[in-house]
């Protein structure tokens, strides 16, 4: 049985091609042709087909009763049709997945945008001028900011009465994070403040309707 080795080697000296040459055109060291005709190892499906070129020798004559070889072409070849066969079947999913997602996001579909672009509103009525106020939510009388994604930043609506002082306390410590005073329609920072954590978020300001919004 002549082994694919034997006849790199043999096509290789007909050519008058040394190792170091034949190493170059394939971007391999000299040490892996060597080892290729010694039979210490075998030249991967892309290689082979190069070597087929290179040598001028077609690759039924390059393979013939090297059955190790031929087996580990094959095997390759399986390899690579269920790759091809598995991409087939990933890369529509994951297009279909991420149009959906893109779609329900620019719908404004409630659970995928709290995921990725989460907000809640609140909202306070103060009665007494400089009198502080609870904001209320709208599932929760506290603030409670879950998941990663959160900018951490409060914005008073500009549809707010007017400017307002806002006061955000560590619901559990009673400890005052943060107290500020933000126009309407400006925004402020909340770097400071935990995930899964509750907050106490009180206003003060004019008689009127204040509506906080925090992403």
């Amino acid at each position: 049985m002549v082994s694919i080795g034997e006849r790199i080697k043999e096509s290789r000296n007909e050519k008058k091609i040394t190792q170091q040459e034949l190493a170059s055109q394939l971007n391999v060291s000299r040490s892996a042709i060597s080892n290729w005709e010694v039979g210490r190892n075998y030249p991967d499906l892309d290689s082979i087909v190069q070597l087929s070129d290179i040598l001028e020798i077609s690759l039924d004559k390059l393979l013939r009763e090297d059955t190790i070889m031929v087996k580990k072409v094959s095997t390759e070849q399986y390899k690579g049709r269920a790759r091809k066969n598995t991409l087939r079947i990933i890369v529509p999913l994951f297009i279909i997945l991420l149009l959906t997602t893109g779609y329900l996001l620019y719908s404004e579909v409630a659970s995928v945008h709290n995921i990725f672009s989460p907000s809640i509103t609140g909202v306070s009525r103060v009665d007494v001028n400089d009198s502080w106020t609870p904001v209320r939510f709208e599932d929760n009388e506290n603030l409670e900011i879950s998941g990663i994604f959160w900018n951490k930043e409060v914005v008073n609506d500009a549809n707010s009465t007017d400017e307002t002082e806002i006061r955000i306390i560590n619901e559990q410590t009673g400890e005052v994070i943060y107290e500020f005073i933000l126009e309407a329609g400006k925004s402020n920072s909340l770097s400071n403040l935990k995930t899964s954590q509750d907050y106490l978020v009180e206003v003060k300001g004019n008689t009127g309707e204040y509506f906080l919004n925090f992403y």
